[in-house]
């Protein structure tokens, strides 16, 4: 809610994941963190199907591995899976949420400013 998040520039509260990511471009960014990763693989068939500069996931390589199976069994293109960045986040031993969350800015940065890694 806005209560919970009075400095967000938009709150959006759904019912489902049905349709929360449309209209989506080059200049948005989607990280998927959803409670318990039951959702992961339902909001990244969304991702996908927009132009967002960015699509991150969290969660092990095994979890990917399984979403990506799922996708590709599912008619996504290997060009779709290419997209995601999975395990999220820039390598540098992040242990905490605040230097997970940093890691992910970082990678997200590193998106914009075309720095190849």
């Amino acid at each position: 809610s806005a209560e919970r998040y009075p400095e967000a520039r938009e709150v959006r509260v759904l019912e489902d994941f049905n349709q929360c990511l449309k209209d989506l471009g080059p200049d948005d960014y989607v990280v998927i963190v959803t409670r318990g990763h039951l959702h992961d693989r339902d909001v990244l068939a969304q991702a996908l199907r927009t132009e967002a500069g960015y699509v991150g996931m969290i969660g092990s390589r095994g979890k990917r591995d399984a979403v990506y199976r799922s996708l590709l069994e599912n008619g996504y293109a290997q060009a779709d899976i290419d997209r995601v960045f999975c395990p999220i986040g820039l390598a540098i031993g992040a242990d905490t949420p605040e230097e997970i969350a940093v890691s992910i800015v970082g990678e997200m940065i590193r998106v914009r400013a075309g720095v190849q890694g």
